[in-house]
């Protein structure tokens, strides 16, 4: 575990074997195990952004098959995983206030109805939503307190296109690729990684326009102080070895989804 909280994006699999003496197998089944230890079941409230984006790299083109978006009824608009993105902005831009928390997960082809059940379960109805004009997204905000959208310029949207951004580039740099079936269990520990920030501060920065922005600063806090929150969120889970040598985690997180 300690090996997994001082990094930025993650940690491969090969660096973990070689300081364990383990195979890399044995280090990826740790590894996994660690970030079942992470996952959270706490909804978020306040203040939410939500954003989706697709996961994946362009599929190999086959001459048999016709390519995706073309408007013909019955396919898909794209192969790549749909992701819904949400993040809860931080209560206050005091100095060591908490920088807000994040959730990603796997929408089944982002329709509205998977949309809206992912939605439900990670945000509380009392919470401010805010998101772009998709037409999903503008019937789900019909069921929470207050929803906002991009078209006002009151209502930026910073964090969400950070996670949004957070995630590729972790798999690209880390992991190099995951499965949709599996992508929920590696979103619990980029989740973690983004929600250990503290607020520091704020500083105004230019556009390439001229204008004038206060943007928050929000670094990571330091490793030792990631053991509390682990400790935290690992309370109800086990850790048991089974009768093949294995090891099995009694969570009550959804781990697949």
């Amino acid at each position: 575990m300690w090996l997994l909280l001082p990094s930025d994006k993650g940690l491969s699999w090969v660096r973990p074997a070689e300081a364990l003496g383990v195979s890399q197998p044995a280090s990826g089944e740790l590894d996994m195990h660690c970030v079942l230890l992470v996952a959270r079941e706490n909804v978020l409230a306040g203040t939410v952004e939500i954003d989706h984006f697709h996961l994946g790299e362009r599929p190999r083109k086959n001459p048999d098959d016709p390519p995706p978006g073309r408007g013909w009824k019955g396919q898909a608009n794209t192969h790549k995983t749909s992701v819904m993105a949400m993040v809860r902005r931080p209560t206050d831009v005091m100095r060591g206030t908490l920088a807000g928390d994040a959730r990603a997960a796997v929408v089944t082809g982002l329709s509205a109805r998977a949309s809206e059940r992912v939605v439900e379960a990670q945000i509380e109805p009392g919470a401010h939503l805010m998101s772009d004009e998709w037409k999903a997204f503008m019937a789900i905000g019909e069921s929470f307190a207050k929803h906002e959208t991009s078209c006002s310029r009151r209502c930026p949207r910073q964090l969400g296109r950070g996670l949004q951004l957070r995630v590729p580039r972790t798999i690209a740099g880390v992991f190099h690729h995951i499965s949709p079936q599996h992508a929920d269990l590696y979103f619990h520990e980029i989740d973690f990684r983004w929600s250990q920030r503290v607020v520091t501060g704020n500083v105004i920065r230019k556009t390439r326009h001229g204008r004038e922005s206060v943007r928050t600063l929000s670094p990571r806090v330091t490793p030792a102080l990631h053991l509390t929150n682990v400790f935290r969120t690992a309370i109800g889970r086990q850790m048991r070895q089974s009768q093949y040598g294995c090891i099995i985690v009694k969570s009550a997180v959804a781990v697949f989804g």
